[in-house]
């Protein structure tokens, strides 16, 4: 049984440590997945603030942190993280009293223009290939997932309605997943094919029951069970490291294996 484990906006404010401390219950061999943010943002919406309240607005290069450059490419190069995109700022902007997240609000010449250019620096950064996008806030749409389908890249996150472009694999994989979500009462597990890309659910760490019960059914279909969280979190939140911690010990016990999420497509 694979398993993944996918931790969210690692960037130019993220420092080894913080990666140590949120998984210092991993075993030595075990993989991390970490969706990072080329040029972020410090601020996300108006009431979250991964990095801490006290950084000046603007974007920030992953770049200039040499020293997370250095941890990812050792951590890469000995299996212990994969590498995944995670947007390009994730800036959001209000519009009517909502936030949208970077790939809604975003155009469609823009995100053409910026996904590749982040692709394009992480990889040149860090001396690899990156196969796999995860959209900020897990929401995207049909502009954001045509870039994608251009650089040749696999989806990572929730899928939502309305958000593909409409064709016979769209509809064939919408009566498919809401059918099972109908039934089941959870997001449809497995990889979807939409012909120019492939796409797998995240599950989110919020109920230990629930989670148990959703990897019980990835099992049985015998396919990956992914998991996301955010560094950040696990480090300031101890209801949060508990209860990864209870996922982690009982998908090992059952005898998972923690794999890079970009083999779960293959």
């Amino acid at each position: 049984m694979k398993v993944a484990i996918r931790d969210d906006d690692t960037s130019y404010f993220t420092k080894p440590k913080d990666l140590q401390r949120a998984y210092d219950f991993l075993n030595e061999d075990d993989c991390v997945s970490l969706s990072v943010v080329p040029y972020t943002v410090p601020v996300h919406r108006d009431d979250v603030f991964p990095y801490g309240k006290e950084i000046g607005m603007g974007y920030y290069d992953i770049a200039e942190n040499t020293e997370l450059l250095e941890y990812l490419k050792k951590k890469y190069k000995q299996g212990k993280v994969d590498i995944l995109l995670h947007g390009y700022s994730h800036e959001y902007q209000l519009s009517e009293n909502k936030w949208l997240a970077e790939m809604k609000w975003k155009s469609s010449s823009q995100l053409k223009e910026e996904i590749p250019k982040g692709k394009r620096h992480l990889e040149k950064l860090l001396g690899m290939n990156i196969s796999v996008f995860v959209a900020p806030n897990n929401s995207i749409d049909k502009k954001a997932i045509s870039v994608l389908e251009d650089l040749q890249m696999n989806y990572s996150g929730i899928i939502g309605v309305r958000d593909r472009k409409v064709n016979l694999r769209y509809i064939y994989n919408f009566i498919i997943r809401w059918g099972f979500r109908i039934v089941k009462k959870v997001q449809y597990p497995g990889i979807m094919n939409y012909g120019k890309h492939k796409e797998l659910n995240a599950y989110t760490i919020d109920n230990y029951e629930r989670l148990i019960y959703e990897y019980h059914i990835c099992k049985a279909r015998k396919v990956p069970f992914v998991i996301y969280t955010h560094y950040w979190q696990l480090n300031t939140d101890e209801k949060a490291k508990k209860l990864i911690k209870q996922i982690y010990n009982y998908v090992i016990k059952d005898g998972a294996e923690i794999v890079p999420l970009s083999e779960c497509f293959k």
